[in-house]
């Protein structure tokens, strides 16, 4: 059975764990995969792209099984994460609007794929169902030479198999609590005020001003600076979290908003020792401090809704409190909008990478 060749040759090449977004054509691939793996379902391709950054760095092996449609979810990702850091990443890329595709809509991008990843720099393959060897070469590679590795998988060779069913159970409902707090501190001034529980921690830190400040208060090697993916630095931290460490996302309130689903995949993973730090100003920081939707809209409630266990406040002394806290948990840290005078960075994407690797390793 080619699911079963196609599973050995990803196991062959020391794959330990998949991340997936499923598709029809592969569902029988997709089953099999989860037996066979630790694996993660996604609510959207591009935290993907993240948690699988995430894991690596902590040590595992990881794989992204996604349809061709999704995979324009991720190009700036890819490239400002995957390839800026030189991580590697193999995708096996359930390939449809080819040989013979009825939906109309998968038509336009899977035609185009080819050319797409030969213009990203992507090296491919297609998979025809018998070139199992090239599949875990490919996957190899990736690992080897830290670059994005695409396996192309025809959609005219799958076993078919009937759809799965299942029985929802009750979700048993949390008794929503809000507490409010006006803001009394800048991003910088929180920052610094926690600084001690900051000290030896893993921290993946959002784009812009928030990292900058993060290394001008606290440089160390556990800090992963996030220098562009807007996004994903709660995916990133839930990879890691998903390997047994504990780790700190210093997220932005335009950041989350970027990806909330990522939200409610870190619950429903079951990882242990994430703490998301919602530093919110309702404001673009890094572009000149424009309005976001948190001007109105609730991150508080959103985590609630997610299952996180979630606090908010304004005031230091209660972060300082809550980072404390064992456990999974959401921390929504109200902020005055505003940025300190700090300079860039001055490291390079895979400075940064590789001393983070070597200091949580």
């Amino acid at each position: 059975m080619i699911e079963i060749d196609i599973i050995k040759s990803v196991e062959k090449a020391k794959i330990d764990y998949v991340l997936n977004l499923p598709c029809e054509r592969i569902k029988l691939l997709i089953s099999l995969l989860s037996e066979s793996f630790d694996f993660l379902t996604l609510a959207r391709e591009e935290e993907g792209i993240g948690i699988s950054a995430g894991l690596f760095m902590a040590g595992r092996r990881p794989l992204m099984v996604i349809q061709s449609s999704g995979f324009g979810n991720c190009i700036n990702a890819l490239m400002s994460l995957t390839a800026c850091y030189k991580l590697p990443l193999p995708i096996l890329i359930s390939w449809r609007g080819v040989y013979g595709e009825k939906i109309e809509a998968q038509k336009p991008l899977g035609k185009k794929l080819p050319r797409l990843l030969e213009a990203m720099g992507i090296d491919y393959l297609i998979f025809n169902g018998e070139n199992f060897s090239d599949v875990e070469n490919a996957i190899a590679e990736s690992y080897e030479e830290n670059k994005i590795k695409a396996i192309l998988l025809r959609p005219d060779i799958w076993t078919q198999i009937p759809d799965a069913s299942f029985s929802r159970p009750e979700i048993p409902r949390k008794k929503i609590e809000v507490e409010g707090g006006k803001a009394r501190f800048t991003r910088y001034e929180i920052l610094k005020g926690i600084r001690e529980e900051l000290d030896g921690k893993i921290i993946v830190s959002n784009i812009g001003y928030p990292s900058r400040e993060l290394y001008n208060v606290l440089d160390q090697p556990t800090n992963f600076y996030m220098l562009g993916s807007m996004g994903l630095a709660t995916g990133v931290s839930l990879g890691i979290a998903l390997t047994g460490k504990e780790v700190i996302a210093i997220e932005g309130d335009g950041s989350i908003l970027m990806n909330p689903s990522t939200l409610f995949t870190a619950v429903n993973s079951g990882a242990d020792g994430l703490t998301v730090l919602a530093i919110d100003n309702a404001a673009y920081g890094s572009t000149g401090n424009q309005v976001t939707a948190t001007l109105k809209a609730d991150l508080h409630l959103l985590a609630i809704s997610a299952g996180f266990e979630a606090f908010r406040t304004s005031d230091v002394e209660d972060i300082r409190q809550a980072l404390r806290m064992t456990g999974t948990k959401f921390i929504h840290a109200i902020a005055k909008p505003g940025n300190a005078k700090v300079p860039l960075i001055p490291l390079k994407a895979e400075k940064i990478k590789e001393r983070f690797m070597e200091a949580i390793g």
